[in-house]
């Protein structure tokens, strides 16, 4: 069997073992399909999923339930272009349930978020991200209205994508500066992994 069949195969089991169906690969028809919840939850519980499963590797798992989440977190002021894996995997995301691969231009950057210890590189929808120049401060507090794309697993790492759709700014919080230092020295050493 070919890998982009396996590839098939295992969305559509993926998406049916998440309880979902064609609609439920639909845009959320609004904010209210949005849990208050973290980011940290969702890895919790998919990572182990992820883990579990190393016949195929390197390995893209495409969500078939996007666990649509209003997450509070800090936003820490840092963007960049998205990673090639990020970026990578939400084509791959819109070929599967949009049969288009033109959702990944609506993401050109991803921005750095703290929810509690973790740092999290987050895709934002160009249009949000207009906002954040004009709303956020680097320590502001934000609620992320985020939805679950998938994963990459090489065996080792996973690499997570969440989209961000909206955005309701906060209060100045604690800032991120300490923990940016750390999230770069672990992704140097992750690129050097990986090539």
């Amino acid at each position: 069997m070919s890998r982009f069949r396996f590839a098939a195969i295992a969305s559509v089991l993926l998406l049916l073992s998440f309880g979902g169906n064609a609609a439920g690969a639909q845009p959320l028809a609004g904010w209210e399909h949005y849990r208050p919840g973290t980011i940290g939850a969702v890895i919790e519980v998919q990572g182990s999923i992820i883990r579990a499963d190393t016949e195929y590797l390197p390995a893209f798992v495409m969500a078939g339930n996007r666990f649509p989440t209003l997450a509070r977190v800090t936003y820490c002021g840092d963007s960049r272009p998205i990673e090639k894996i990020r970026r990578d995997l939400l084509r791959r995301w819109g070929l599967s349930f949009y049969r288009d691969t033109s959702v990944v231009l609506d993401f050109r950057r991803e921005y750095l978020f703290r929810e509690g210890n973790q740092l999290h590189w987050l895709p934002v929808q160009d249009t949000v991200a207009s906002f954040f120049a004009r709303e956020l401060k680097p320590g502001h507090q934000v609620s992320l209205y985020v939805s679950w794309a998938g994963a990459y697993f090489n065996g080792k790492d996973i690499t997570w994508t969440f989209m961000v759709n909206e955005f309701q700014a906060g209060s100045p919080g604690p800032k991120c500066a300490s923990s940016v230092a750390q999230h770069n020295r672990r992704r140097r050493s992750l690129e050097s992994v990986l090539g």
